[in-house]
């Protein structure tokens, strides 16, 4: 009984956002009568509520946790370089890639991405191996989510980690399955909106408690001279440069232009209208967002020491500098503002697993296994892989020990390497062909996922500090164009 007194308001809040996401998973279920309606609302929805969803789907709790606590080790170096590259990325997104992207998709009648290519290039082998591509990072995705709100939600209702990922498994899954595609947008954008106010609300309550932004500055450097330095501290970074912060960065910001989860939110824009409606939302959101949360981290020396911290086993240090701050340690938001940004990590837990969810459900089964099934054949199958793949993510996320925006960034390397290729050559360079989109897909998987495993098992020393999305992108691109210029000239 105690521990539901001293959550009560938490409860309280947390459930009336659960209740929210029943109304539109039952809303979403009387729209769904088709796999479209199921993978993308039928392409009947507006730029405003896509743009929302666009940004919700992107900012999860690998922002509030990974990426937030990453500067407490790389100072505002890793500030920076998140907001540029990332806000950069979105706009290139929705100004650039969008509308010729939704266009053709439009002509080609596609519902995900592998479909998409394998229509484009004519290849049915192209669509398969995509999907196999989506499936591999979508999980490696949701390990990294379901791990950040874990240690989030149970840092603030002091749960046990197992009974915490139970809980976020069985809310995200029955919502998807009901809803799909319908009730994940209509929900992401009431969670854009907490999101927003949610960020907002932990740097400005450390400003509030150091007494203004000029005393905290001076708290951080009293407490560690070089947390304010541009070059990370190699006490806490290790050996990590700036050239590697960037490639964390990309591997994670370039999914913006080419992850499936973003791009299944162009798929269901009504018109050319609506995407012009909602092309500055999803920017400013995030830009906002990234501006003011990534700051907690080197803010957070005024509050917390490294020892404090502790390293763990096998996970980065920095992924417990948010859940340390929100714990009883320094509870550095009171009960109402706790509460609300309680359902601020709900939300950005929800918003990106529903949407990975979907988009790796309709792989396996409408590219990967049969992508000759009717459409209107598809809504049962794909909601089982619904379950399939979130149980396995949520299993992965207790038993893998690895830095939330290590897998995170990842995964957007995988899809860099794969997809930038295949998919934006084929948008905009009329000399990308079907055998060289094949050979980069390939190409740039193994080079990604084999750079990947050589560096965690530290086996090809300095190089170790080159990230993937360098190798895996630059592999992949010169195959791609290559290939592509001898069989234009043939």
């Amino acid at each position: 009984m105690n521990w539901f007194q001293e959550h009560s308001l938490q409860l309280v809040f947390v459930g009336l956002y659960l209740g929210l996401l029943a109304w539109h998973g039952w809303i979403g279920q009387r729209k769904t009568r088709e796999l479209s309606d199921f993978l993308v609302g039928g392409r009947r929805l507006g730029g405003v509520v896509i743009g929302l969803s666009f940004y919700a789907t992107f900012v999860s709790s690998v922002t509030f946790v990974g990426h937030a606590g990453r500067s407490y080790a790389f100072g505002p170096s890793w500030w920076m370089i998140c907001v540029i590259v990332f806000t950069s990325m979105v706009f290139l997104s929705w100004f650039v890639i969008a509308p010729p992207f939704t266009r053709r998709a439009r002509e080609l009648g596609a519902l995900t991405v592998p479909d998409f290519l394998g229509y484009h290039y004519g290849s049915t082998l192209l669509r398969r191996l995509s999907g196999g591509v989506v499936v591999v990072a979508s999980l490696a995705y949701m390990v990294a989510v379901y791990e950040g709100a874990t240690r989030l939600l149970g840092a603030l209702l002091d749960l046990d980690p197992t009974l915490v990922t139970l809980i976020i498994f069985i809310v995200v899954t029955a919502y998807t399955l009901v809803g799909g595609f319908h009730s994940v947008v209509a929900t992401d954008a009431v969670q854009g909106i907490i999101l927003l106010s949610g960020g907002l609300l932990l740097p400005l309550a450390m400003v509030l408690h150091a007494g203004g932004l000029a005393s905290l500055l001076e708290q951080v450097r009293q407490a560690t001279p070089t947390a304010l330095d541009w070059q990370p501290d190699p006490q806490l970074a290790g050996d990590l440069t700036i050239g590697t912060l960037l490639g964390l960065a990309l591997g994670v910001g370039l999914k913006i232009i080419v992850e499936p989860r973003q791009l299944s939110r162009f798929y269901g824009l009504a018109d050319d209208r609506q995407l012009r409606r909602g092309r500055w939302i999803a920017p400013a959101m995030l830009f906002v967002t990234y501006l003011v949360m990534l700051p907690v981290g080197f803010f957070a020396h005024a509050f917390v020491t490294p020892e404090e911290l502790g390293s763990g086993v096998g996970r980065s240090l920095t992924d417990n500098v948010v859940p340390h701050l929100l714990g009883p340690q320094v509870n550095l938001l009171g009960p109402v503002a706790g509460a609300f940004f309680l359902t601020g990590l709900v939300a950005a837990a929800m918003s990106s697993i529903d949407s990975v969810l979907l988009v790796a459900a309709s792989s396996v089964d409408h590219d990967l296994l049969a992508p000759d099934r009717k459409n209107d054949r598809g809504i049962g199958i794909t909601r089982g892989w619904v379950l399939m793949l979130s149980a396995t993510a949520a299993g992965l996320s207790l038993l893998l020990e690895e830095g939330i925006t290590e897998m995170s960034s990842f995964s957007g390397s995988l899809y860099a390497a794969c997809f930038v290729p295949t998919l934006i050559l084929g948008l905009f360079w009329k000399q990308a062909t079907r055998e060289g989109a094949l050979a980069s897909l390939v190409t740039g998987f193994a080079t990604t996922l084999g750079w990947f495993l050589l560096r965690r098992a530290e086996a090809i020393g300095s190089w170790g500090r080159l990230h993937e999305v360098y190798v895996g992108l630059t592999c992949s691109l010169i195959v791609a164009i290559t290939i592509g210029r001898i069989g234009r000239g043939k």
